[in-house]
């Protein structure tokens, strides 16, 4: 009999965050699941620490002899999948509840226009601090096309632990090998194009922050750029016939908008160099966001870091939060 729920465990060199992620997904109160772990050449200990788990049937282990990255370990587990559920939990991050994946599911059954449930998460920092991310403080079952506005302006559903009812994904196909750092963000949107979405406002899993995790793997700004544009293209692609207005309209702004995402995203991280080359990108891809109160707000901030340099201008930064939080409270 096929189970409920498949998780797929991408692993590369991660054989000392194994235990804790498989742990937390064996011990859950909803027993009925496979977990399919894909080791891609692990050269650590990952095949040791993962013959420790021979003798659990819900467990399967594929090893690769060459390195194939991330997408390709996607699209082969997706291949074998069996569950009606179907998600993704990178080996270095795991499940904070023992009941994640029975609540997931509950929604699942209990709405069957439903094609995806995610949740709120927290992000562990290198310190042990947890922060939670959280689209909303209540649970709630959403029209598609809410969530699909929402998500024109960023990825904020971790990929870690979301689940997809089958029939969506088989709608949606395999990942997409051009979009190795958007490949989530473009599953999100188009299965909210298409079906309902559940959210659970509880943190139920963990993104894990270290050197090694993918969103500390940089590529080239002009490449994510490109990333986010094609994401917008197939997420317009992906819509019914009768969408509404608002959202069509919002195509030019969000691709605006998709075009500096990777520039804010380097300003926050106080790399002033790629956020000007980022600049330079949006602006010679789409001339018309000369004309976009959003670029020249983030031009200012950008001319600040670099004059001023990354503690200066966090200094200032803060002392710009603070006012504005006095001001609230005035």
């Amino acid at each position: 009999m096929d189970p409920r729920v498949t998780l797929l465990i991408p692993c590369y060199n991660y054989g000392r965050y194994i235990p804790q992620a498989l742990g937390s997904l064996l011990g859950q109160t909803l027993a009925d699941l496979e977990l399919i772990v894909i080791d891609d050449a692990s050269t650590d200990n990952t095949p040791e620490v993962l013959a420790r788990y021979s003798d659990d049937p819900r467990v399967r282990v594929v090893r690769h002899t060459t390195n194939q990255r991330h997408i390709a370990s996607y699209n082969e587990g997706l291949a074998m999948a069996r569950g009606t559920y179907i998600g993704i939990v990178s080996a270095d991050d795991y499940c904070l509840r023992g009941d994640a994946l029975e609540r997931q599911v509950a929604i699942f059954e209990n709405n069957p226009t439903v094609g995806m449930v995610y949740s709120a998460h927290s992000m562990l920092d290198p310190d042990g601090s947890l922060t939670i991310v959280a689209h909303g403080d209540r649970d709630a079952v959403r029209p598609g096309l809410d969530e699909f506005r929402s998500l024109l302006w960023g990825n904020y559903i971790l990929h870690s632990g979301t689940l997809l009812r089958r029939d969506v994904l088989d709608a949606l196909g395999p990942y997409d090998a051009e979009l190795p750092q958007s490949g989530d963000w473009d599953f999100w949107l188009r299965a909210s194009a298409i079906s309902d979405v559940g959210y659970i406002a509880e943190p139920l899993y963990v993104y894990r922050l270290h050197p090694t995790n993918m969103q500390s793997k940089g590529i080239s700004p002009e490449q994510q750029a490109m990333q986010n544009v094609r994401t917008l293209d197939k997420a317009y692609a992906a819509l019914p016939a009768d969408a509404p207005a608002d959202i069509l309209q919002a195509r030019s702004r969000a691709l605006q908008h998709a075009l500096l995402a990777t520039a804010w995203f380097d300003l926050r991280n106080a790399r002033p160099r790629r956020a000007w080359q980022a600049i330079r990108y949006a602006i010679a891809r789409q001339p018309r966001i000369l004309a976009d109160g959003e670029l020249w707000r983030f031009v200012m901030r950008l001319s600040a870091l670099t004059v001023l340099g990354h503690q200066l201008y966090r200094r200032l930064e803060l002392v710009h939060t603070i006012g504005k939080i006095q001001k609230k409270f005035e």
